[in-house]
């Protein structure tokens, strides 16, 4: 289904309200929507007690997989305290129920939009297993015959209070919402994409939104540093030695003796930090013999970046100066490009961008000099502790913490608890916000059908939390609510509800509609009681900082 195109709540509502009303109006909206500096924290009417929201993005995990047994939440189908489903296993006949996994790490499986749609199989929630094999054993998502791999899958398994301690504990004391959906039925860098701007497309024309249609599969990634590396521009910079240019160029069918030519071009114009049309036009300008400019042209595209013309949030967040940060945990990142289960990690840090941190390739962020709001995960710790949280902040993780598979559950509950630790022993405790999520469910088992409402999502349940002095205590929210809730609060917050909407922001891309507006859509907001006594931090002792 689509979204209907309403009408936005502005400072000023409509030019027939009498002048009376718009006075009254002005001073409420003066208050409650703030989108300048903040008042003393806690200040404020209802959202306006938000000064601070801090989302909090880790990876591959079903709601299933990690609160399917939670009391009071819609959990895995039980029947006389055992589960009721039990899904088809093409590999060795039968079928795999739900089982208590006590490892601390898991395989999962993968998770491409096929995946996704297979998964789900038009509602039955029976295709899990299937995929997970397919996967073990290298086989397409589509795949109708396949030789299957004796190592079971271990996207059934789920975890308790005894490996989450973490997790529950926030669960018991502030908000668990149990229909969170993630806002695109694909992987993960179609969700991150959607963290930031509430959608995935491929645009044909750099710099120009009106040329990006939607899209889930075929994305622009960002540039490899190995596959960099391994080319003929990589190897004519390895090292001040010219020698592994000139064996370079010799493997490429070049003149070994233009290897200080080379280098002096690729160390000029083309390191990982230049963009592809720098590099193409040096190469294009240079007077080396024709064949060799060629195979440094193809050279050079393993520069080439990904084209993201449409429109973020971070566009309206400066528009409105509403401040921002983007904190990335310097490592690497695990995630396949194919949306396999896993692969070898990439390099990852706040000027290295991903596919877990890629707003640096937005045009709007360049547009409005703001890379450097996009940090090392270090700062966030003094940043929360020293009361300089900006009003939005993104936090992403590096593979160790991101409980990825195989990455260990412990290792990012501890991490996760070092965050917030660090949020509620600084002063905007009382004024903050922090919304803990999964960016995709990893081909974990999940029995509850996604809504349908569009060509990208929902995707499948995730687990999500919301930890704040105005959560509500213990409190289990059953809205259906996707990622895109997030957007909805930050902006009735901070941006007196204008939404990222092509007909009303000034960038006409052609994403199908406003999710805000998606009428399926829950209210974040009823996962606090903003009356209620400001609750008191929860320091929690198994937590790492880094």
């Amino acid at each position: 289904m689509g979204f209907p195109r309403k009408g936005r709540r502005r400072t000023a509502l409509a030019a027939a309200v009498t002048v009376a009303v718009l006075v009254v109006l002005a001073v409420v909206l003066s208050t409650v929507l703030r989108p300048g500096p903040p008042a003393a924290n806690g200040t404020g009417v209802g959202i306006a007690k938000i000064k601070h929201v801090v989302i909090i993005t880790q990876e591959n995990r079903s709601f299933d997989s990690y609160f399917g047994t939670y009391p009071g939440a819609d959990g895995i189908p039980m029947k006389d305290g055992k589960p009721a489903v039990c899904l088809p296993d093409p590999a060795r006949g039968g079928c795999v129920a739900p089982f208590y996994d006590s490892s601390d790490s898991n395989d999962g499986g993968p998770h491409s939009p096929a995946d996704a749609a297979a998964d789900v199989n038009n509602g039955a929630m029976d295709g899990f297993v299937a995929q997970a094999e397919k996967g073990i054993a290298q086989c397409e998502p589509e795949a109708t015959d396949c030789a299957y791999k004796s190592r079971k899958t271990d996207v059934m398994g789920y975890h308790d209070r005894k490996q989450l301690p973490t997790y529950w504990t926030y669960a018991d004391n502030f908000v668990l919402q149990d229909h969170m959906f993630t806002s695109a039925a694909a992987g993960s860098l179609q969700a991150h994409l959607y963290m930031v701007s509430e959608w995935s497309a491929k645009c044909t024309k750099p710099g120009d939104p009106a040329s990006c249609a939607d899209a889930l599969e075929g994305l622009d990634n960002a540039p490899e540093k190995e596959a960099f590396d391994e080319s003929l521009i990589g190897k004519c910079q390895e090292s001040q030695d010219v020698q592994p240019c000139r064996e370079a160029l010799e493997a490429a069918g070049a003149d070994p003796g233009l290897a200080v030519r080379a280098r002096q071009l690729a160390t000029a114009s083309c390191k990982r930090t230049d963009s592809y049309p720098t590099c193409k036009a040096a190469v294009e300008a240079t007077d080396l013999p024709a064949a060799l400019k060629e195979k440094l042209a193809g050279a050079a595209k393993n520069l080439k970046q990904p084209n993201y013309a449409w429109t973020d949030l971070t566009y309206l967040l400066h528009k409105h100066s509403v401040s921002w940060a983007y904190y990335v945990f310097s490592g690497t990142e695990p995630d396949c490009r194919n949306d396999a289960a896993t692969c070898d990690p990439i390099e990852q840090d706040a000027e290295t961008p991903g596919r877990w941190n890629p707003l640096p390739y937005f045009d709007t962020v360049k547009e409005n000099g703001e890379q450097g709001n996009i940090k090392s995960l270090s700062g966030f710790y003094d940043d929360a502790r020293q009361g300089r949280l900006p009003a939005v902040s993104w936090v992403a993780p590096s593979d160790e913490v991101s409980e990825h598979p195989p990455a260990k559950v412990s290792t990012g509950q501890q991490y996760v608890a070092g965050l917030v630790n660090a949020v509620m022993s600084g002063p905007d405790w009382d004024s903050t916000a922090i919304f803990l999520n999964w960016d995709d469910w990893g081909g974990f088992y999940d029995h509850v059908q996604p809504p349908a409402v569009d060509n990208a999502g929902f995707g499948l349940r995730v687990p999500a939390l919301v930890i704040s002095p105005y959560a509500k205590k213990g409190y289990i929210d059953h809205q259906v609510l996707s990622q895109d809730a997030y957007f909805k609060f930050i902006e009735d917050d901070f941006l007196g509800g204008e939404r990222i909407d092509p007909a009303t922001d000034g960038r006409p891309d052609n994403r199908p509609g406003v999710r805000e507006d998606n009428p399926q859509l829950g209210d974040l907001t009823k996962s606090f009681d903003f009356n209620q006594a400001p609750l008191p931090p929860l320091i929690l002792p198994d937590a790492t900082t880094y």
